[in-house]
């Protein structure tokens, strides 16, 4: 496979000024001949759970066969990337890690999918949990604008309670986001600590707050992992994007921290068309790399929010580049050291989307969506819990922009 070559004039070497290494395991990357015995372990592990629970020869071959072909649909290839943090394996950051509960129960409900998939229409696996307004954060992309730093509709027993109906279901993982949630980060901690008893918990941050102390409290509190956004490599354009002078060092400190802690780490960034057409996505990874986060995720910008009324879409083009890169990232033998490339897009438009279907946003005025980037209102689960209901509502499953639901 051809290198792609990388203009490296404005990459941003990542100097740590703190020690930066996984408390719990100190090599996060596993070595060659483990990377192949876990995979192998985990395809064993999920043939076992199949052959439990379907009993019988001829559908557990079928459905078994046809999860593997949907996985490496997904990833556009067969995916050997995984890393080990706190005595797990993980190889994307919607996915508990292996071996645990979280993961058993995830392999569980991709059968029922497959088998009976009425019964399992309402469960969704993983649920966005916007519990705060606050941001001091004014982001060109927010898809949170309209919500931003009004008056706060969740109280703290609203949060526990909401996380209570959710695992009556047994949803499985939890991203709490905002606004900024560690701007209510005694909030976090309590609610996480609950939560954390059933669910895999992350933080989805911009890294405001997310001091070394935070960090300690947030893995004592049963946080798996972060997921820091950063939307450029070059400081000055990443404060510009945010709105804020000090995002970008914040940011960077966030991820140090995390990673001294014991926390999965990945960064986000929202890619726009003049971002593709200056071709910088190759060099933000290269800084990804040096910062030695274990994934990277890249969001296309929507019409909604901030956004809304303007001409963002991405075009052939531009998705065409990304995905190039998605999958020689991914696949490709030189970029094997490099942190895993989540694109949803890839998946998006060739076997659907998993929005609404296997996860939901709910967001900071406690609306209940499909995904954060297609705004289709449900019911609003404050007004649900305040009316004494313990039951979840139907939810609208459907994706207005992909349309296909996996």
């Amino acid at each position: 496979m051809q290198t792609l070559r990388i203009p490296n004039s404005h990459i941003i070497k990542v100097e740590p000024d703190v020690q930066v290494i996984d408390i719990n395991n100190k090599n996060a990357v596993p070595g060659d001949l483990e990377k192949w015995f876990i995979n192998l372990a985990i395809k064993i592990h999920i043939f076992f759970i199949t052959c439990l629970c379907l009993r019988h020869p001829k559908k557990i071959w079928k459905i078994y066969f046809t999860m593997i072909k949907l996985r490496n649909n997904i990833w556009g290839g067969k995916m050997k990337k995984l890393y080990r943090i706190d005595g797990k394996y993980y190889y994307s950051i919607y996915s508990p890690g292996w071996p645990s509960l979280q993961y058993i129960n995830v392999i569980k409900r991709e059968l029922q999918r497959h088998t009976s998939p009425n019964l399992s229409a309402e469960k969704p696996s993983f649920i966005f949990l916007a519990i705060t307004r606050k941001c001091p954060m004014r982001c060109e992309h927010c898809f949170e604008w309209d919500n931003l730093n009004q008056k706060e509709s969740f109280t703290k027993d609203d949060l526990i309670n909401t996380v209570k109906l959710y695992q009556k279901q047994e949803v499985l993982q939890i991203h709490f986001s905002g606004g900024e949630p560690m701007v209510r980060i005694k909030d976090l901690l309590s609610v996480m600590d609950y939560a954390s008893k059933k669910s895999a918990c992350w933080v989805v941050t911009s890294g405001f707050n997310l001091t070394a102390e935070n960090a300690r409290l947030l893995k004592q509190a049963g946080c798996k992992g972060v997921v820091v956004s950063i939307d450029h490599y070059i400081p000055e354009m990443h404060n510009l994007f945010r709105g804020h002078a000090q995002s970008f060092q914040n940011a960077i400190q966030a991820v140090r921290h995390a990673k001294h802690h014991g926390l999965v780490t990945a960064i986000s960034i929202c890619v726009t068309k003049q971002f593709l057409n200056a071709g910088h996505l190759m060099p933000y990874i290269e800084f990804a790399k040096d910062l030695g986060v274990q994934f990277v995720q890249v969001l296309e910008p929507r019409n909604i929010g901030h956004y809304e009324g303007k001409d963002v879409s991405l075009d052939e083009a531009h998705i065409s580049q990304i995905e190039k890169i998605f999958k020689l990232i991914n696949h490709g033998k030189s970029y094997a050291a490099y942190p895993t490339l989540m694109y949803h897009g890839y998946h998006q438009r060739r076997v659907g989307c998993f929005a609404g279907s296997r996860s939901v946003y709910i967001d900071s005025a406690g609306d209940v969506h499909s995904c954060p980037f297609c705004h289709t209102k449900s019911f609003n689960v404050i007004d649900l819990i305040r009316n004494g209901n313990n039951e979840l509502p139907q939810k609208e499953n459907r994706c207005p922009r992909f349309e296909k639901i996996a």
